[in-house]
């Protein structure tokens, strides 16, 4: 029993980092963003998803500008003129694995609102042979609606 207990706590203490933290920023407000006249805002919202499923911290970049590590629970957001916009997620390096990046290209329409949704989770925990962890990378545009709902359980990522 106790090589349980043991086995429990090493992973407890080493998912630890893994988890990040939420977003403590301000709360989403629809319509609050302006650009001009032939511009579109995107947003990139990662949802706030149970501590014990959630990975790392991705990083963020829209038109090859970082926004820097997505917490759980958070969005940032940008306005970008009319025609295609790339958003790229990479995992974070942690165990200093090279990861390749996932992008969707987003397409900017004049007054237009696009939502993006992100998420690192962790797939697998072992401890079979030694503690390891395995995680993957999500990301994919979502339907105006779901996205607006999603969104508005998050923080803005500071």
């Amino acid at each position: 029993m106790s090589g349980l207990i043991t086995r429990r706590s090493v992973l407890q203490v080493m998912t630890l980092p893994l988890v990040g933290c939420a977003a403590e920023g301000a709360r989403y407000v629809p319509n609050s963003i302006e650009g001009a006249k032939n511009t579109g805002i995107i947003y990139v919202y990662r949802p706030l998803t149970q501590l014990g499923q959630r990975g790392e911290d991705p990083f963020v970049s829209m038109a090859h500008k970082s926004y820097g590590r997505m917490r759980a629970g958070s969005f940032v957001a940008g306005t970008f003129p009319e025609g295609e916009v790339d958003v790229t997620v990479q995992q974070s390096m942690l165990f200093l694995v090279p990861t390749i990046p996932k992008t969707v290209t987003v397409t900017v329409v004049r007054g237009s609102q696009s939502y993006v949704k992100v998420d690192q989770i962790i797939d697998v925990i072992g401890v079979t042979d030694g503690a390891s962890v395995s995680q993957s990378i999500e990301i994919e545009e979502m339907p105006f609606n779901v996205g607006q709902a999603e969104l508005a359980q998050t923080r803005q990522n500071i």
